[in-house]
């Protein structure tokens, strides 16, 4: 049997556990100005304070192993697309050319379908795209081609996110695919919400309630004293990203099962969250996660630009039906900086249309007029030119947030994205934690080490480790 691998308690319990719970006010009751964190801001627009600068303008990819650049041509003009979602099917008629057959198939079972159709060849696409979650399984196998056989050069790809390519690449340090979007995080905040139980509203004078776990805490007991009905997020899955990708370590690590310090402190505080009442024990992704959103009883949900955008339905170019609080909500920093998924698009070994997939990435990912066009509609896109650009212009600002600009708030934590900590079968184990967050939650598990002990069994026995 593998050794366990079981990492110290950390000290944050005494910190979300031993702080009493604020009393309740009336639900009509003025929010006392003793609320509001110790940490003072400056005074500033919408637009919010100047960018950091990045580290680099370009990305060195002298760092990765370029192979020979293929001299490429269709051999069939069929051109068959995989996806898990509408989303690279627009792209694609909106920036591309290039006819193709889209196949759509669920995030529950693209998975499956890729596997088999990969294995056969029957059916099987040209291009497909994949998330954050699962998308290295693909590129470290044979199943997927190297950009390079695609006729694309690295050099193409200097203005993207160092990250976006560092986990594209294979075993050998080839880039084996591309993405459109970078994805750092932040907290999107209803405006009228925070206006009533905080008495602010402005992302200058929210960000002190979300600048520390401690603060953000104490930001949940307010909006609950304020109104026993409102929550400062709708579940406590909500932090789940927040804390996963800050890890310095993945789940597996030489062969074990690894619980990254930060992990514990994730089952302390939503531990805390639960026992004081403090969500609205929503699961994400549920149709009472969703319904949220929009009802004026929830401060928060943290995530990226396209949780915004598609998820909450704040943009309305992009959403049949947008969001009817459309506008009310803003954007500020999270406690720390972290980012949630992202798509990349790959080739499979079976393509036999290399010029048009190469022309597609080119058009989606690549091409600044498209990109800058992307960035413009509200996407956080893989170039690190034009989101700096954005992210200093003064006249630059989303309707649907508001009139602000949120750029300024997520350059520093796309800059600072480190993805080593992804495995292969992060999608799984993930699966795996959050089932035993539940048990932890409603009692069935007693304790933390008994979380830990229950999550490396269940990983083992799941033969993911």
């Amino acid at each position: 049997m593998k050794t366990k691998k079981i990492v110290a308690l950390m000290l944050s319990l005494a910190m979300v556990l031993g702080v009493a719970a604020c009393s309740k006010t009336e639900e009509t009751a003025a929010p006392a100005e003793s609320n509001a964190p110790a940490a003072e801001t400056e005074a500033a627009g919408e637009t919010e304070a100047a960018p950091a600068e990045t580290a680099d303008a370009t990305v060195d990819v002298s760092a990765f192993n370029e192979l020979e650049i293929a001299d490429v041509t269709d051999e069939d003009d069929d051109v068959v697309v995989y996806g898990f979602n509408e989303e690279v099917k627009t792209l694609i008629e909106a920036y591309s050319d290039i006819t193709v057959r889209y196949e759509q198939q669920t995030s529950d079972t693209i998975q499956q379908v890729l596997d088999n159709v990969l294995a056969s060849g029957e059916d099987a696409p040209d291009m497909f795209a994949c998330d954050a979650g699962y998308a290295a399984k693909y590129m470290n196998s044979d199943n997927t081609l190297a950009i390079n056989d695609l006729g694309i050069a690295y050099a193409e790809t200097t203005e993207m996110y160092n990250y976006t390519l560092q986990f594209a690449t294979d075993n050998d340090n080839v880039i084996k695919g591309l993405a459109w979007q970078a994805c750092p995080c932040g907290v999107f905040y209803n405006r009228t919400v925070a206006q009533e139980a905080l008495g602010v509203s402005d992302p200058a004078d929210v960000a002190p309630y979300f600048e520390s776990w401690d603060a953000f805490l104490e930001t949940c007991r307010t909006v609950k004293a304020y109104n026993s009905e409102w929550a400062a997020i709708s579940s406590t899955g909500d932090l789940f990203q927040a804390y996963l990708n800050t890890r310095s370590a993945g789940w597996v690590v030489d062969g074990e099962v690894n619980v990254d310090p930060v992990m514990y402190d994730y089952f302390d505080f939503v531990k805390a969250l639960y026992d004081e009442g403090l969500t609205h024990e929503t699961a994400q992704w549920t149709d009472a996660w969703t319904a949220d959103m929009s009802n004026g009883t929830v401060l928060s949900y943290w995530g990226p630009m396209w949780l915004a955008r598609f998820s909450m339905a704040l943009d309305p170019s992009a959403n049949d039906t947008p969001n009817p609080t459309s506008g009310d909500w803003g954007l500020v920093a999270a406690p720390g900086n972290f980012y949630w998924g992202g798509t990349w698009l790959m080739a499979s070994k079976w393509c036999n249309s290399k010029a048009s997939v190469a022309q597609i990435m080119r058009d989606i990912c690549i091409d600044t007029d498209n990109q800058m066009a992307q960035a413009q509609n509200g996407e956080f896109v893989n170039n690190i030119a034009i989101m700096t650009q954005l992210g200093s212009d003064s006249s630059f600002a989303l309707e649907w947030l508001g009139g602000q600009n949120p750029i300024p708030v997520l350059l520093d934590a796309a800059t600072l994205i480190d993805n080593s900590t992804i495995g292969e079968n992060d999608t799984k184990i993930n699966d795996e934690l959050n089932t035993v967050v539940a048990g932890y939650l409603n009692g069935q598990i007693a304790s933390v080490d008994e979380c830990v002990d229950a999550f490396i069994a269940a990983v083992e026995d799941a033969g993911l480790v």
